[in-house]
């Protein structure tokens, strides 16, 4: 985007300790400090999103561990339709976790993080039950 036609005015007046309400104004109007602020915007909302895609993740690990406790304890007198269905819900919930976990992967490396082995140590997910 060009600058401003007035922007070497205001920052001359400006660097001369000119006051003025116009001048206030059109100072308003300019970015804070140039490209540098536009590049660190971008870094930063990089960040943000990347953390949001790890907190997908790690909310999907929650949940599974959860129904994996709930699981565990069922009692062996319980229905078989009712083990059956939190069998199911675990399983589903696990392939959450693992797409979660693999869209991380690739968000990480469409921002150049190539290293990506320790993701499985990180956030292992555990394996199906029957």
């Amino acid at each position: 985007m060009a600058e401003p036609t007035w922007k070497k005015l205001v920052d001359q007046l400006k660097n001369e300790g000119h006051r003025s309400p116009y001048l206030d104004r059109l100072r308003q109007r300019l970015p804070a400090s140039g490209p540098s602020d536009i590049a660190g915007e971008i870094l930063r909302e990089m960040a943000s999103a990347l953390g949001r895609s790890e907190d997908k993740v790690n909310v999907a690990l929650l949940e599974l561990e959860l129904q994996g406790r709930a699981l565990d304890a069922l009692a062996q007198g319980a229905a078989p339709g009712e083990r059956a269905a939190r069998v199911a819900a675990f399983n589903r919930q696990r392939e959450a976790a693992a797409q979660a976990l693999w869209e991380l992967r690739v968000h990480r490396e469409a921002l150049g993080f190539r290293r990506n082995e320790d993701l499985a140590e990180l956030y292992p997910i555990p394996p199906k039950r029957a």
